[in-house]
């Protein structure tokens, strides 16, 4: 069994005003953000599950990744 997960940063969700260190900041958030939200797909997978996977979003609901279970 593996388990894979694939995230672009290259757009605006992750990006700030310019500063480094908010740029930084807002990576993070977002990333946090998405990772939280797996996780809550994650665990109210019945445990029968051997196969799944989704489409990651970002805040601006633009498709930049996806995880897999297999």
């Amino acid at each position: 069994m593996a388990f894979r997960l694939a995230i672009e940063t290259d757009n605006a969700a992750f990006d700030s005003d310019g500063h480094t260190s908010f740029h930084q900041i807002a990576k993070t958030k977002e990333i946090a953000r998405i990772l939280m939200k797996t996780v809550s797909q994650l665990s109210q997978m019945p445990p029968s599950t051997y196969t799944a996977s989704e489409i990651i979003y970002d805040i601006n609901g633009n498709a930049i990744g996806s995880w897999h279970l297999d």
